[in-house]
């Protein structure tokens, strides 16, 4: 099991900026997905470097609106900080704020987040600027979701299923999401970057089968190994949960079939609520 090993290098601008809040199916899709790039916690030195060197990408500190933070080297602060992205990206990230906004909408605003990266001077998307390290995700009602904590192995269900509800909402805008699944280095974020635009759900895709494996598992108790494969007990546990949420059409062809899954689980997950 391997995600297509090609370069994720390139930047994404022009119409695809424009593509950004308008469902990101129009992205094209010869924007190839690769195999992560291991240890992509950035540090400071990193990111003070990107903040100097990113002469092409946008500057923002803020998310339309919702503040972004950095914690790698002060757990808790609050200082504002530059970062960087494409134009498109950017559209993306607001995008997803705004979906996520929506499908959380009973915890209150959202009042920060926390990241570990957007443009950081490295091969791969996050060279290219089109990349987010996820850590934490905070909310005006006082609920969190953090990957920061590894929230996906916490021992309590309810903070897994808001993990995997916050992942669904990144995975309807970036089509390639790794998580605390995935490996050890994503054990304490969630990466999402536009490698292998338009979004659905692949079988062949590792990163996308323990999704599916991680969502069978804590919300219908489904009892998969995670192991990225898809053989014929992850297909009987998928296609299980597509029926539970009502979804008709094939998540694994239609961008919009999908989003329209994610947006389900996600709204279970929220209201932690099995489906």
């Amino acid at each position: 099991m391997f995600e297509n090993n090609v370069t994720r290098r390139g930047f994404v601008t022009g119409a695809a900026a424009v593509a950004g809040l308008a469902g990101l199916s129009t992205i094209a899709p010869g924007l190839a997905g690769a195999a992560p790039m291991p240890n992509d916690q950035h540090s400071p030195a990193e990111i003070e470097a990107a903040e100097a060197g990113a002469l092409a990408m946008m500057t923002f500190q803020k998310i339309d609106g919702t503040p972004v933070y950095y914690w790698r080297s002060s757990r808790g602060n609050t200082t504002a900080r530059n970062w960087q992205a494409t134009d498109a990206f950017y559209n993306a990230l607001v995008a997803w704020i705004r979906d996520l906004r929506s499908l959380s909408s009973s915890y209150g605003s959202i009042s920060y987040i926390v990241s570990a990266g957007f443009y950081v001077n490295k091969a791969g998307q996050h060279g290219a600027g089109t990349a987010m390290d996820l850590d934490h995700v905070r909310w005006s009602g006082g609920n969190v979701t953090s990957p920061l904590d590894q929230h996906h192995a916490s021992g309590s269900a309810a903070l897994r299923k808001r993990y995997l509800a916050t992942e669904a909402v990144t995975r309807r805008r970036f089509r390639y999401v790794l998580d605390g699944w995935y490996n050890a280095d994503h054990r304490d974020h969630i990466h999402a970057d536009f490698g292998g635009m338009p979004v659905r759900v692949l079988k062949d895709s590792e990163a996308d089968t323990k999704f599916v494996q991680g969502t069978c598992n804590n919300f219908r108790g489904s009892g998969l190994a995670i192991d990225g494969i898809w053989g014929p007990a992850t297909t009987s546990a998928f296609n299980g949960l597509k029926s539970a949420l009502g979804v008709t059409g094939d998540p694994h062809t239609s961008t919009s079939v999908w989003q329209g899954m994610l947006s389900k689980i996600a709204t279970k997950g929220f209201a932690n609520q099995n489906i």
